[in-house]
């Protein structure tokens, strides 16, 4: 290919990524909003809302069997002779039968055990059945998302990405300056995300309830089920790790804890703002061009690494400012750069573990994940008692880098996407220099400062040929923005 047509295409890319990055970057904004409100509210209040949201993204991914990410693979190739939109009331129908049953079970047999479990004793087992109602409708808004993501319909996807971010981050926290009732902040949640279901759900009607005749609801399900049951512990585990801190934490060292780990895991999740757009065109990419653009898939891995590394940095060396203006959560100060040791950890899977799909092996991504979770709840029970809010920041970020080893070392033997293993590694061991200094001189602010920065200005060394591509197609989309004016 001419390097003109690879410029071009390459730019084209970088556009396409942009396009589907706008509802993630805007919704960055709603998060920063989200992460105020938390730095606002007393600890003590913080923590079983915030808890409450998360085990409502775990039951959500036992609800949903996998099978968003079936009708991901397969949409544009359905089973059974159905069509794309058949292949979505399908996946849909099968989920809301499977969390209907579940919630039932739960509530009536296992709230109480589930609600001191969970961490959320605080709220009694009348929070349980809250719980399923908000996971089944959080279920209901992430199909649609999916669904518009694959039609194509980016206004309606910013849309709706919007509003379920806001419903997800936002929306259920702002009765917390009003009461510290858990029930009246999990209807908030409910209220929110029913809004969204309604909204959309009324607009793509026609696809959840078109025609499905019975045979060809058994060929999509005997193809479609295995798949996204086989990828379903690995969704269910990955969302159940910060869940697992979160209810150690208030078990063993009360709410005003569960809160600080809350807000501090929230503020790691600032290093997501990098990945959280591109990842949303690149799934759908990688699966539709692995067979003839590795090369270029490779290179993005490094320009991920890159990005994401880069911002780990900056945001260790300027760490103190934002618990300067929230003083009241000065005490996560010290497990902060675990934190997003562990938040980094799982965004860099973005672009190493494709090769376990596309080899259609999903249970490695299960194994890796499953070891995680294991080893996640190993070490809390035995960290989190003697060392508090420190042990569990490090008992998720060990398990988060051994879940990463794994699923990256089988994903490289399906689908090669790094190109310099060497590199990566320099990489990784940077980070971990990064992760010691931020966690050992948490009180220094001048010399982690001076340390950190100058292992930023090696890691743009280490990558300067991606940082000048990225300049470049930086000063290509800003041309033809302009010309278009």
């Amino acid at each position: 290919m001419p390097d003109t047509e690879k410029k071009s295409a390459a730019q084209s890319f970088a556009g396409n990524v942009m396009k589907y990055s706008v509802a993630t970057y805007l919704g960055f904004v709603i998060t920063g909003v989200a992460l105020i409100v938390k730095g606002l509210l007393p600890s003590d209040v913080l923590g079983a809302p915030v808890t409450f949201m998360t085990y409502t993204a775990t039951f959500m991914n036992i609800g949903i069997l996998g099978l968003d990410q079936a009708l991901l693979r397969f949409y544009h190739e359905p089973p059974a002779g159905a069509k794309p939109r058949q292949l979505f009331a399908a996946c849909t129908r099968l989920s809301v039968v499977f969390m209907l049953a579940l919630g039932v079970v739960g509530s009536l047999f296992f709230a109480q055990p589930l609600a001191a479990a969970l961490g959320l004793s605080v709220a009694g087992p009348g929070i349980v059945p809250l719980l399923f109602v908000n996971a089944g409708l959080y279920m209901l808004v992430r199909y649609l998302n999916v669904l518009l993501r694959l039609e194509n319909d980016l206004r309606a996807y910013t849309a709706e990405t919007l509003w379920m971010q806001t419903c997800y981050n936002l929306v259920y926290l702002l009765p917390g300056f009003f009461t510290s009732n858990v029930t009246v902040l999990a209807l908030a949640a409910i209220l929110s995300f029913g809004v969204v279901v309604i909204a959309f759900g009324f607009k793509y009607r026609a696809a959840a309830f078109c025609a499905l005749p019975a045979p060809m609801a058994a060929g999509v399900a005997r193809t479609v089920v295995p798949y996204g049951i086989a990828l379903a512990p690995a969704q269910i585990l990955f969302s159940l790790s910060s869940g697992v801190c979160l209810s150690f934490v208030s078990n063993y060292c009360g709410d005003t804890a569960q809160g600080l780990f809350a807000f501090g895991y929230s503020l790691a999740q600032l290093v997501t703002a990098i990945q959280a757009g591109f990842s949303t065109y690149w799934g759908p990419y990688v699966y539709a061009h692995y067979r003839d653009q590795q090369e270029r898939i490779a290179r993005v891995h490094d320009v991920l690494n890159l990005l994401i590394f880069g911002f780990f940095c900056v945001l260790v060396m300027f760490e103190d400012v934002v618990f300067w203006i929230f003083a009241n959560k000065r005490e996560c100060l010290a497990i902060f750069p675990l934190l997003m040791l562990a938040v980094v950890f799982n965004i860099l899977c973005e672009g190493t573990v494709y090769g376990n799909s596309i080899a259609r092996k999903p249970w490695h991504d299960t194994i890796g994940i499953a070891i995680g979770a294991g080893s996640n709840f190993l070490l809390c029970s035995l960290l989190v008692p003697v060392w508090g809010l420190y042990g569990a920041a490090l008992a998720l970020t060990a398990s988060n880098g051994l879940a990463f080893l794994y699923r990256t070392i089988t994903g490289q033997i399906y689908y090669r996407t790094i190109p310099s293993f060497a590199k990566t590694v320099s990489g990784f061991l940077l980070a971990f220099a990064v992760t010691a200094i931020g966690t050992v001189l948490w009180q220094h602010f001048v010399l982690k400062f001076l340390l950190v920065g100058a292992i930023l200005f090696v890691y743009c060394t280490l990558y300067r040929a991606q940082l000048l591509k990225l300049w470049q197609m930086g000063l290509g989309i800003l041309r033809g923005y302009l010309k278009k004016k």
